[in-house]
């Protein structure tokens, strides 16, 4: 029987490696699943042993507030891996897993890494590293795999997950006619620090909003590690604003989106609708990022495109103000409008690739059973 460690810190990977995790026991359901997670991956068929809600913070300050439990924790997983798995599989959260991964491979264990964390963006410094850490790096995004590659680091790209999830339109969205009512749905976060920035600032844009298309209608879509009972509307909002727990379900017929940067972005993207992306944490992780960080967006749609096609609005920017006076924008001009749907649709042609999450599960029973790299991928 196989036996495999599979490690994530946050909803988005947890919702990829829940997929994983479901065609790696439809094609060998003898293989057991060690898993860092949530619900998901428990309801995939994944042993849960690390309670991911307890480690999903956000940010250099936040993470240094809770060291202690974060060494516990890797001493925790390090003994798991000493003790004999068939194959170590980290899903992006980078700090931990790529140590984890260095630790794994030195105790001769397989590391297949899947959805490569973002190091183009903010740590090229560490592909040294990574090359001695990773036997199979899987990428999501196309343009990573010549990157891994040219520091010599075997890579394949199989597609990116949400395309299979995610329906398009037949045709770019248009802005809605005037005085046709329209929804806007609301993403503030995935992480409670994150909530606590951007929804203050987010619910004076919707005032803002809601005050110059009186028509409108507004949801927050909340992330599974987010309580809705966290979440204080104030009165006056309750008859136009309102919760769901599954507000990307919603996004085929909403107008327009305001969102924190993350990977609720992309996903709005492949279905056609413009979006607002906003950014705040603490200061002193954003004067650290603003050191570290290599690219010039961070909304995924915007790197994707080597342009800004949707607005973003980062921290000071951040305003009642600002993020209302985007969406104005957008939704006052129907050719601005219909040309930034057809833009975001554009770039489903360059997320398809060979096999997706079939393929992955292939790839890492392969490796579990003592495959090498070199004859499953061509690298």
């Amino acid at each position: 029987m196989k036996t495999i460690l599979l490690t994530c810190g946050e909803t988005s990977g947890e919702h990829n490696a829940s997929r994983l995790v479901s065609q790696i026991k439809k094609q060998d359901p003898s293989c057991r699943i060690l898993a860092m997670g949530g619900e998901r991956l428990a309801e995939a068929g994944a042993d849960v042993i690390f309670p991911m809600h307890r480690y999903a913070v956000m940010g250099f300050f936040e993470v240094l507030t809770k060291l202690p439990r974060f060494v516990t924790l890797e001493r925790r997983l390090r003994a798991l891996i000493a003790g004999g798995i068939d194959l170590f599989i980290p899903v992006d959260y980078p700090g931990m897993n790529l140590r984890l991964a260095g630790y794994a491979r030195r105790k001769g264990t397989p590391v297949m890494y899947f959805i490569s964390p973002q190091v183009w963006a903010w740590g090229m410094w560490r592909m040294r590293t990574m090359r001695k850490s990773i036997d199979l790096m899987v990428a999501i995004l196309p343009f990573e795999v010549e990157l891994y590659r040219r520091a010599g680091i075997p890579a394949t790209f199989v597609g990116h997950p949400l395309i299979d999830e995610i329906d398009a339109p037949a045709a770019p969205k248009e802005v809605p006619r005037r005085g046709e009512a329209f929804k806007v749905v609301c993403f503030p976060g995935s992480r409670r620090q994150e909530v606590e920035r951007i929804l203050p600032p987010m619910l004076g844009a919707i005032r803002i909003i809601k005050e110059r298309f009186p028509q409108a209608t507004f949801r927050i879509g909340l992330a599974p590690l987010i309580r809705e009972r966290s979440i204080r509307i104030p009165p006056d909002m309750k008859s136009y604003l309102d919760i769901t727990g599954n507000g990307i379900a919603e996004l085929s017929d909403a107008t327009l989106v305001l969102a924190a940067s993350g990977t609720v972005t992309l996903q709005t993207a492949l279905t056609g609708t413009p979006a607002v992306v906003l950014y705040r944490t603490s200061p002193f992780t954003y004067l650290l990022g603003k050191l570290l960080v290599r690219v010039d967006s961070i909304a995924m749609p915007n790197v994707l495109s080597g342009r800004r096609t949707i607005p973003e609005l980062i921290q000071g920017d951040a305003t009642p103000q600002r993020i209302a006076g985007e969406a104005v924008s957008l939704l006052t001009d129907g050719d601005r409008y219909r040309q930034v749907s057809a833009d975001l649709l554009a770039l489903r042609s360059r997320l398809r690739g060979d096999g997706g999450m079939r393929r992955v599960s292939e790839i890492a029973l392969q490796m579990a059973g003592g495959v090498s790299v070199d004859d499953i991928v061509e690298t």
